[in-house]
C-alpha cells in the first residue's frame, strides 16, 4: 500500500469539503509524529516564530555541557562540575521519560523519586470504544478510503479491544502532572517504528479527566508520546504531561480517566481522521502523599522594572513597540519544591497606556537558545561567569486574565546549604527582533511569505533586572 507523505496529504485535505473535521479535531500528536512532520506543518499553517518553543525543548545539550565543563575546569568550580552538568534542560515531568530500571545513580534524583513513590498509583478500570461505535463512524470510514486504506474491519482490529493499560508512575508536585501508562499487548510491534509491519499504530492521550467533588473537570494534555526505548514484545509505555491552569483541588486518593486515542498512521498520524478507537483508562493516585513529599515553601516578591525598551509584538502582524518600563512591576512567586525551584512571573502593575497585548508580549516564552523575542530567565552560581538557563518556559493564562510565565530551576533541597554559601543570582532579560530576513523590524511590519530556507533573525538583548535567589 502506497504511503502518502504529510505534504501530499495536507494538499488533498485542504481541497476536500470535510477539511473542517481535520481542523476542529486535531489532537496533540505524539512526540515521534511531531518530529517527522514538524517542518511541513510549520510551513503550511503555523504563524511566524511559533516553532521556537518546540526547537528549544529539543535542543541538544551535549555540546553546551562540554563547553561548560571546560570553563568550570579552568575556573576550578568543582561543585558545578559534579552537580550541574546535565541539568540544563531539566523539567520535572520529563523525569519520567527515563524508565525506573534505567535510572542510574547519577541520573536519579532522590527528592523527585520520593514524590513519585508517594503518589502510589493504582489501576481502576478500562473501557474501549472502537470506530464502529463512534458517532462519526461513517465519516471516519470515508476518510480511511480517501487516504487509500480499507474500511474498518473488526476482524483486523479486534485485538485493540484487548489492550491492557497499566499505570506505571505518577509525578505531581502541585504544578507538574505527568504519568506513564504501560500498554500491555501481544501486538506491541504495531506501535513501534523499529518493529512495525503493515499495521503501524500510534497512541496518545487527548485529555485527562479528574474528579473533584463529583464534578468532571478536563485537563489539557501538553505533551504525550510513546517511549520507543520501552518497547518489548508484550508492551510499550506511553508518557503524558498535562497542562494545568492551577493545582488539583482533590484530596486523598483521586481518580483520573485518560482518553487514549489509538491512531492508524497509514490514514493520518496527526488528526482525528486516523482514529481507530479510544481507550478510556481510569487510575488513581494519592494527591496528599505526593504533595507531602514535595515540601513546597512559597515566597513572593516584587520586581520593578525601569528604563526604555522595545517589545517585539508578534500576532500575525509583527512590529517593534518602544515602551517605557517605569511603573512596570513583575510579581514573582518562588516555590521551593523537592522537584525544583519554580519561578513564576506575571505583570502586576503597568502604566495606563500599556495594552493587554504589551503585557503579554513582555512575557513571551523565550530563552537564550531560541534567540528570539520576549523575556528569558537565567541564573549564575556564586561569582562564576557561567550563565545557566532553565528549561523552556511555560506561559499559561490565569483566571484573572493575566499570564503566568514559569520556569523551573534544577535546584533541589540537597543543594540548598551549598548554594547558600555560594549564592544564586537570577537574571531577567528582554529580547527584541532587530531584523528578519535582512529587513529591519520597525513599528509597522508584516511577514507575508514563508522563507523556504528558514528565517535569518538578528536580535538584541536588554537586561531587565538581577537579584539574589533567597533559598529556604
Amino acid at each position: 500500500m502506497e504511503y502518502k507523505d504529510i505534504a501530499t496529504q495536507e494538499q488533498e485535505l485542504r481541497a476536500d469539503p470535510l477539511y473542517d473535521l481535520l481542523r476542529e479535531h486535531r489532537p496533540q500528536p505524539s512526540r515521534e509524529s511531531r518530529e517527522r512532520v514538524r517542518r511541513t506543518l510549520d510551513r503550511i499553517e503555523t504563524p511566524p516564530f511559533a516553532w521556537v518553543g518546540a526547537f528549544a525543548r529539543r535542543a541538544p545539550v551535549g555540546f553546551a555541557a562540554a563547553c561548560i565543563a571546560l570553563v568550570l575546569l579552568l575556573s576550578g568550580t568543582v561543585y558545578a562540575i559534579s552537580s550541574w552538568i546535565g541539568r540544563e534542560d531539566y523539567k520535572p515531568g520529563d523525569y519520567l521519560d527515563t524508565p525506573p530500571e534505567q535510572r542510574t545513580e547519577a541520573s536519579a534524583i532522590p527528592e523527585v523519586e520520593q514524590v513519585v513513590q508517594n503518589a502510589a498509583p493504582k489501576s481502576e478500570g478500562v473501557r474501549v470504544v472502537m470506530l464502529p461505535e463512534m458517532a462519526d463512524a461513517d465519516t471516519l470510514n470515508e476518510w480511511r478510503v480517501k487516504m487509500g486504506q480499507p474500511k474498518y474491519d473488526e476482524a483486523a482490529w479486534a485485538w485493540v479491544r484487548d489492550i491492557r493499560p497499566e499505570i506505571q508512575e505518577v509525578l505531581y508536585d502541585g504544578t507538574t502532572f505527568a504519568y506513564t501508562i504501560r500498554l500491555n499487548t501481544d501486538h506491541a510491534a504495531a506501535f513501534s517504528q523499529e518493529h512495525h509491519g503493515d499495521q503501524w499504530l500510534d497512541a496518545f492521550v487527548e485529555q485527562t479527566m479528574y474528579t473533584d467533588t463529583g464534578e468532571k473537570i478536563a485537563t489539557v494534555t501538553g505533551e504525550t508520546g510513546l517511549q520507543e526505548e520501552t518497547f518489548t514484545e508484550d508492551g510499550i509505555t506511553l508518557h503524558i504531561e498535562d497542562s494545568l491552569n492551577g493545582p488539583l483541588t482533590g484530596s486523598g486518593r483521586v481518580s483520573f480517566t485518560a482518553e487514549i486515542s489509538i491512531m492508524d498512521v497509514n490514514v493520518d498520524d496527526m488528526a482525528h481522521i486516523g482514529t481507530l478507537g479510544t481507550i478510556y483508562y481510569t487510575f488513581s493516585f494519592d494527591v496528599n502523599g505526593a504533595l507531602a513529599a514535595t515540601n513546597a515553601d512559597t515566597r513572593t516578591a516584587q520586581r520593578p522594572l525601569s528604563g526604555r525598551a522595545v517589545l517585539t509584538m508578534d500576532y500575525d502582524t509583527m512590529w517593534n513597540q518602544p515602551v517605557n518600563l517605569d511603573g512596570v512591576v513583575l510579581e514573582e512567586t518562588a516555590s521551593f519544591r523537592s522537584t525544583g525551584v519554580y519561578l513564576s512571573y506575571r505583570v502586576k502593575e503597568a502604566p495606563a497606556d500599556w495594552t493587554s497585548q504589551m503585557r503579554r508580549s513582555l512575557l513571551d516564552p523565550t530563552n537564550e537558545r531560541g534567540k528570539f523575542q520576549g523575556m528569558s530567565v537565567s541564573y549564575t552560581l556564586g561569582g562564576d561567569e557561567t550563565v545557566y538557563e532553565p528549561s523552556f518556559p511555560e506561559v499559561v493564562a490565569q483566571e484573572d486574565g493575566t499570564w503566568a510565565y514559569t520556569v523551573v530551576l534544577p535546584i533541589f533541597p540537597s543543594d540548598y546549604e551549598t548554594l547558600k554559601q555560594r549564592g544564586v543570582t537570577v537574571h531577567l532579560t528582554l529580547h527584541t527582533v532587530d531584523s528578519f530576513d535582512g529587513e529591519p523590524v520597525g513599528e509597522a511590519w508584516k511577514q507575508t511569505t514563508f522563507p523556504e530556507n528558514g528565517w535569518d533573525i538578528t536580535t538584541s538583548a536588554k537586561p531587565l533586572t538581577s537579584f539574589p535567589l533567597d533559598l529556604p
